[in-house]
């Protein structure tokens, strides 16, 4: 594959496998960011926004909104660089993500769409890899088409369940469990378990149940024998009510090199397991 720009290391937590990149805010770092696809915004600390003593503010566009659950959201101007890339500054949220998704001081922010979409991002569990390039798309790639979930910045792809579907789930690498929603769970018959633990995001914390299915598939992308979360995103965040069907997370992406071009909307899964 080749790449016109930059690889860096990518740090998986062992607790909530999370990825995090070096990301540089106004020239200064870098800083740990957790990489995630699923996010709208790039988003800072509270904390790093102290630290870099960066005005914060009320948005005064008309289509800023809070994310929910009491969350106090604030803005901010910054100019986010990986490497040698440097994206031009833009309005980013400020959040205190310590409270609100606990793990105190693991993290200085979020990488998100805002920034992602400029570039083709590829990212390596097995390898601890990630990949960013602003240039053009890789042409040894056997790309797939994917489309935008109901216009918003949440990245669809067509999914089976246990060779039926395809249904459209969203491509969230800020989730450490696949998700399926209740609906498409009935409707496909599987069975859900109640199991110790929750799910925690900015909309509270929600009970968590499985259910076990034979395959989940991406086109030739396959894995066998897994659980999948069955859950109402919509309660968990405010994204999770456009999520009609359910979201591929860790333990489907750590199988694959996760490769997505945003400016040409389209995606591929190049399986590492006997790499």
């Amino acid at each position: 594959m080749r790449w016109t720009d930059l690889d860096f290391e990518a740090e998986i937590e062992a607790n909530t496998r999370l990825v995090k990149v070096p990301v540089s805010v106004n020239g200064q770092g870098p800083f740990s960011f957790n990489l995630d696809t699923g996010a709208s915004t790039t988003t800072l600390t509270t904390q790093l926004t102290e630290k870099l003593q960066i005005p914060t503010r009320e948005s005064d566009r008309p289509d800023a909104r809070g994310l929910g659950g009491g969350v106090t959201t604030l803005f901010a101007d910054a100019t986010i660089s990986i490497g040698s890339i440097e994206f031009d500054e833009d309005e980013v949220y400020v959040l205190d993500l310590d409270t609100i998704l606990g793990c105190a001081g693991q993290r200085d922010g979020v990488l998100g769409y805002t920034t992602l979409k400029q570039c083709t991002m590829s990212l390596s569990y097995k390898n601890q890899r990630f990949r960013l390039s602003k240039g053009n798309s890789s042409p040894e790639i056997d790309w797939s088409p994917f489309e935008y979930i109901k216009d918003s910045h949440l990245v669809g792809v067509p999914v089976h369940i246990n060779g039926q579907g395809p249904y459209e789930f969203v491509v969230d690498t800020g989730a450490g469990n696949s998700c399926i929603t209740p609906s498409l769970a009935d409707k496909l018959g599987l069975e859900a378990q109640i199991v110790n633990g929750i799910a925690r995001g900015v909309g509270g914390d929600v009970p968590l149940r499985l259910a076990t299915v034979d395959t989940v598939s991406v086109g030739s992308a396959k894995i066998t024998s897994t659980q999948l979360v069955v859950i109402d995103l919509g309660r968990v965040s405010k994204k999770g009510e456009l999520i009609e069907n359910g979201i591929i997370g860790y333990d489907f992406l750590r199988n694959f090199e996760t490769v997505i071009d945003y400016p040409h909307k389209q995606f591929a899964f190049i399986d590492e397991r006997n790499s």
